[in-house]
């Protein structure tokens, strides 16, 4: 059984520092749209080992997030050698689903530059979805992050509860 993290450090955001390098520029001499995805996953896999465990364990235990959704909103560019902050948290989970939101800060500023989000679906090697690990839900729910119950997921409840009824 793997050692949990308190919930109270997860009261905070993730945060993790990126120093901008020359690859992740375009021509134009800014980061390329498509690098701030990268960033946000830097900040999800720090997340994710600090409330609960290292992603390349939960994948040798059979479980995979993989990304169904990637949201961005570009505020204003990050520059070659700008120092950001990219601060994470989840949003809401399903059974088999979890968000992820993000906002990227330049230093100097206290303005998010980026904001974005990601949400991704639990799956087992083969890509069949699967539900989420208990111990990770039990630590989202000691830590009160909303729990969302989408409307398929509703009225399939209600159509069951009537068909037992």
């Amino acid at each position: 059984m793997t050692e949990h993290k308190n919930s109270e450090d997860y009261a905070n955001l993730q945060q993790v520092q990126v120093r901008v390098r020359y690859a992740d520029t375009d021509r134009m001499g800014i980061v390329y749209h498509a690098n701030y995805l990268l960033f946000f996953e830097s900040c999800r896999t720090e997340l994710i080992r600090r409330v609960w465990k290292p992603y390349l364990q939960i994948e040798q235990e059979g479980y995979l997030l993989v990304v169904l959704e990637a949201h961005c909103r570009y505020r204003q560019s990050a520059r070659y050698d700008d120092l950001l902050t990219v601060q994470g948290r989840v949003g809401f989970f399903t059974e088999t689903r979890i968000r992820f939101e993000y906002q990227i800060f330049r230093e100097g500023l206290k303005a998010p530059i980026v904001e974005g989000y990601t949400e991704h679906c639990w799956t087992d090697a083969s890509g069949k979805p699967r539900r989420m690990p208990s111990e990770l839900k039990d630590i989202l729910k000691q830590a009160e992050i909303t729990r969302h119950t989408d409307d398929r997921t509703a009225n399939r409840r209600k159509r069951i509860s009537a068909d037992q009824a």
